[in-house]
C-alpha cells in the first residue's frame, strides 16, 4: 500500500510512506506509482494532492481560529447544544451558530463532530 506524505512529524511519514492512491486507481497507474515510489519519488492521487495543497495554503493552527471560536468548539466537544453554549458564554444562539459556521469553514468541515475531531488532531483542543 502506498500512503500519503502529509506532515513531517506524522507517524506514517516516519514509517517511510511514499504517497497515497485511491482504491479506484487503474492497474497501469498503480504499477507506475510503485515504480515511482521504488525510485524514491512521491505519488499522490490528484484529489489528494489538491486537498494537501489546500491544507498547506491554509494550515490549521492556533492562529486559524479565534479565541472565541476555540471556546465554542470546546463546549461543543463537551456535548453542549447551541442554546447551552449561548447560556454558558452569555451570547445569543445565533451568535453561537455564526461562530460554528466560521469554524467549519476554517477547518474545512461540514459538521460539529468533524470540527471537534479536526481541531483535536491539530492540537487546538
Amino acid at each position: 500500500m502506498i500512503t500519503v506524505l502529509l506532515v513531517d512529524d506524522h507517524p506514517v511519514v516516519r514509517a517511510g510512506v511514499a504517497g497515497y492512491l485511491l482504491k479506484d486507481t487503474s492497474h497501469a497507474d498503480l504499477i507506475s506509482a510503485v515504480r515511482t515510489a521504488v525510485r524514491g519519488g512521491t505519488v499522490l492521487a490528484p484529489s489528494v494532492a489538491t486537498r494537501l495543497l489546500h491544507q498547506v495554503r491554509r494550515p490549521i493552527g492556533r492562529d486559524t481560529l479565534s479565541p472565541r471560536e476555540v471556546e465554542v468548539l470546546r463546549l461543543v466537544a463537551r456535548g453542549l447544544s447551541n442554546a447551552e453554549i449561548g447560556r454558558e458564554l452569555h451570547i445569543g444562539e445565533a451568535t453561537v451558530k455564526t461562530h460554528l459556521l466560521r469554524t467549519f469553514n476554517k477547518l474545512d468541515v461540514s459538521d460539529r463532530t468533524a470540527a471537534v475531531t479536526t481541531a483535536m488532531a491539530a492540537g487546538l483542543l
